[in-house]
């Protein structure tokens, strides 16, 4: 697991994971948080776009953004890119290059 993959899954378990609590609110409906079941055994090639919802995705995106410099266009949110925690880190590497190809600060 490279690094930026291992960031990745650990902003996914600190930022979505029930933190022991189940991930139900007391009227019945998801609080947006994963069990621990599903984060504990994520996988770099799982299915993201399965497991996280649109608003997870997008606030995971901004975050990671500003962690890593690098900006994310619209047309560049695809499953391609996307998709998995490894197709993820793929993305932000080759964005960092571009960054640092560019002669910004990464």
């Amino acid at each position: 697991m490279t690094h930026i993959e291992e960031t990745i899954r650990n902003y996914i378990q600190s930022s979505f994971l029930a933190d022991g609590q189940p991930a139900i609110s007391g009227n019945g409906e998801s609080d947006g948080r994963l069990s621990s079941d599903t984060v504990g055994g994520l996988r770099c090639d799982d299915d993201l776009l399965s497991i996280l919802d649109s608003l997870q995705i997008l606030r995971m995106l901004l975050d990671l953004e500003a962690q890593y410099a690098i900006k994310v266009e619209n047309s560049e949110l695809t499953p391609d890119n996307l998709g998995t925690i490894s197709r993820l880190a793929n993305f932000i590497a080759r964005k960092r290059q571009e960054v640092a190809c560019q002669g910004l600060p990464t």
